[in-house]
């Protein structure tokens, strides 16, 4: 049984490994992508968005517009959720904006 025992260690180990660098590999893959990407200068963030009143360009998560003053975002009364102007209902509670 000790024979048994070494060698079902042994394989058992030597998976473990197999799988940790077949992971580590596929991380360090996914991160090289995406420094390549930023380095080539292409976001990996929302694009800027225009103003449905003045059509000026917008910053991600801009609550007024910087040219108009236009409101971009509505809230909920009951679950004080902001949501794009536009929006009908609540994703929370499906309350009407």
């Amino acid at each position: 049984m000790g024979l048994f025992n070494d060698l079902k260690r042994t394989i058992t180990g030597e998976v473990k490994d197999e799988i940790t660098y077949e992971a580590r590999d596929a991380a360090r893959g996914t991160i090289n992508k995406g420094i390549e990407k930023i380095k080539e200068g292409k976001s990996t963030t929302k694009s800027l968005t225009k103003c449905p009143k003045c059509k000026a360009k917008l910053e991600p998560d801009t609550k007024f517009c910087s040219s108009c003053g236009h409101k971009l975002f509505v809230n909920c009364k009951t679950c004080n959720v902001d949501y794009p102007v536009g929006t009908k209902f609540c994703k929370q509670c499906g309350g009407k904006l």
